[in-house]
C-alpha cells in the first residue's frame, strides 16, 4: 500500500480524499494478485488435478508439467507451487522481470523473455518450451499459466521468418495504433507457438490453463496470442491488418511471402475451432479487468463514495479517451457524497512523435485542457502492471490545477501531445504515478473523482 501513498504524495489538492483513493487503487491490484488467484483455482488429490473449471484424471504414470508465460508468471508459478509443488515433474516459466534472479521454482526453470518486442531470449524460451513438451505422453497434464505480455516474451518464428522480421512487424503495429486483437492476429500467423501452436506441441497431453486476462472482454484466442486456443483468424485477416496499418510494400519480403502463401492455402493454417485437438485444453479466467474494477467499486463504497463502474470496454485513441473522461467527470453533480467513477479497458496511441509515454499517460495528458479550472474534479490513469508502455510510470493524475501549473512552468500540453511525450510533461508537473512493477496485468483502469458541492 505504501507505493500508492508515495505515488500521490506530491499532489497538492488537500481537498481530495487521497488515502481513500490509495486504498481503492490497492484493492484493484490486489484483486488480480497472481499468487492468490492461482492458489484458489487449483486442487489436488491422489487421482485428480483440478485447474479452474476442469478436473483432470491422474494415472500412476501421469506427470504434471507447468508452463507459465507472461508478466505475472513468477507469482502465478509460486501460487501453483504452493499447492502442488511436490507433484510437479518439470516446467518452464518465462517472465519479463526477475528482480531476485530466481533460476528455479522447485523443478520449474525460470527464464526471461523480451517485451514489448520479442528478442533472442524470447526465441530461446520458446525453444525450451517446445523441447520440454516434445516429451509429453497421453496421461500427462500440462498446467498452463497465462498472463499479459506472453506474445512477446515467447516467440517461435515460422520457417522463413527471422526474429528481425518479427521485431519489425511488432514495432510497426505497436506504433500504428493497431488494437491488441489486430496485432495478435498477425503474430499468430508468423509464429508457431501462438494460435494454438503450444497445444499442438503438448499433444497428446491434456492442458489446463489458468488465465489472467489483459484484453478487453477476455477473448482467450487473443490473450498472449492464444498459445493453447483455436484461432478464429486467418491469413487473410492478418493480411488485412497489415495492409490497413503498414502496407504490404513496407514489410520484409519474407513476411509478405508467408502471408501471401497462406492466403493461397499453400501453408497450413493455425489451429481452428473444429479441430479435434481443440478439446484437449480447458481455460479458466482467474483475474481480469472487470474483476479488478469490481474490487475497486466495492472498496469505493466502503470509503463512503457514490461509486459506479462506467465501463470495462474503454477503447479508442488515448487522448480522445482522456477528453471524454474529463468531460464526463465535469458533468457529475454530487450533492452529499464524492462521486467515484471507474472505467476499465485498453486504449491505443498512434505514435507520430519522438517523446516518451504510454497509453495511460496519454489519456491523462488528453484530459489536461478539458479539466482546467475544475476545482473539484480529478482523473487518475493506472496501468495495472505498473508500467505504462516503455516507462517506469503506471499512469498519471490530472486535476483542475494541472494546466495552470504547466503554464507557470512554460509547458504547453498540446506540444507534448503532438510529440507523444506525456511522460516528460507529468514528470515536470509532478503528476506521475510511480508504483513499480505490480507482478500482474489486467489492462488499464481510469478513475474519475468529483467532490460534492457542499
Amino acid at each position: 500500500m505504501n507505493r500508492f501513498n508515495d505515488s500521490l504524495m506530491n499532489f497538492d489538492d488537500t481537498k481530495m480524499p487521497l488515502q481513500s483513493i490509495n486504498r481503492i487503487m490497492k484493492a484493484a491490484i490486489d484483486a488480480a494478485d497472481p499468487i492468490r488467484v492461482v492458489e484458489r483455482s487449483i486442487k489436488l488429490d491422489k487421482k485428480h488435478l483440478q485447474a479452474g473449471n476442469k478436473t483432470f484424471l491422474l494415472y500412476p504414470d501421469s506427470r504434471i508439467l507447468v508452463i507459465a508465460i507472461g508478466k505475472a508468471c513468477l507469482d502465478m508459478t509460486r501460487g501453483a507451487f504452493n499447492v502442488i509443488g511436490d507433484t510437479i515433474s518439470g516446467g518452464i516459466a518465462v517472465c519479463k522481470h526477475n528482480p531476485d534472479k530466481i533460476s528455479k521454482i522447485g523443478k520449474i526453470e525460470v527464464l526471461i523473455g523480451s517485451h514489448p518486442v520479442p528478442g533472442e531470449v524470447s526465441v530461446h524460451a520458446a525453444a525450451k518450451i517446445e523441447k520440454l513438451l516434445s516429451t509429453t505422453k497421453e496421461h500427462d497434464v500440462v498446467l498452463l499459466l497465462i498472463s499479459g505480455g506472453g506474445s512477446a516474451l515467447v516467440c517461435l518464428p515460422a520457417p522463413g521468418i527471422s526474429l528481425d522480421d518479427m521485431k519489425t512487424v511488432t514495432s510497426k503495429l505497436l506504433r500504428s495504433g493497431a488494437s491488441i486483437n489486430e496485432l495478435n492476429s498477425v503474430r499468430k500467423h508468423l509464429d508457431l507457438i501462438k494460435g494454438g501452436g503450444l497445444l499442438k506441441m503438448a499433444a497428446p497431453a491434456q492442458v489446463g490453463a489458468l488465465v489472467i486476462s489483459d484484453v478487453v472482454n477476455n477473448p482467450l484466442d487473443v490473450i498472449a496470442s492464444g498459445p493453447a486456443v483455436p484461432d478464429p483468424t486467418t491469413f487473410h485477416d492478418a493480411k488485412t491488418v497489415l495492409e490497413k496499418y503498414i502496407g504490404m510494400q513496407n514489410l520484409p519480403n519474407s513476411v509478405v511471402d508467408r502471408i501471401e502463401a497462406g492466403c493461397r492455402h499453400e501453408i497450413e493454417e493455425t489451429l481452428k475451432p473444429e479441430d479435434p485437438l481443440a478439446s484437449f485444453a480447458e481455460h479458466t479466467i482467474v483475474a481480469s479487468n472487470k474483476l479488478s474494477a469490481q474490487a475497486a467499486h466495492e472498496q469505493a463504497i466502503l470509503e463512503g463514495f457514490d461509486s459506479e463502474i462506467l465501463t470495462c470496454e474503454l477503447i479508442g485513441e488515448a487522448k480522445e479517451a482522456g477528453k471524454y473522461l474529463a468531460g464526463l467527470v465535469k458533468t457529475k453533480k454530487p450533492r452529499k457524497r464524492t462521486f467515484f467513477g471507474i472505467a476499465g479497458g485498453e486504449t491505443t496511441v498512434v505514435v507520430k512523435g519522438s517523446g516518451l509515454g504510454g497509453r495511460n499517460l496519454e489519456v491523462a495528458l488528453g484530459a489536461v485542457n478539458e479539466l482546467a479550472g475544475s476545482e473539484k474534479c480529478m482523473l487518475i490513469t493506472l496501468a495495472t502492471d505498473g508500467e505504462d508502455g516503455p516507462t517506469d510510470a503506471a499512469g498519471a493524475y490530472v486535476s483542475g490545477e494541472t494546466l495552470f501549473k504547466a503554464k507557470s512552468l512554460g509547458l504547453d500540453p498540446d506540444q507534448f501531445l503532438a510529440n507523444n511525450d506525456a511522460y516528460h510533461f507529468f514528470e515536470k508537473t509532478g503528476g506521475l504515478i510511480l508504483i513499480g512493477p505490480t507482478g500482474t496485468n489486467v489492462n488499464d483502469l481510469n478513475f474519475i473523482i468529483r467532490l460534492p458541492d457542499a
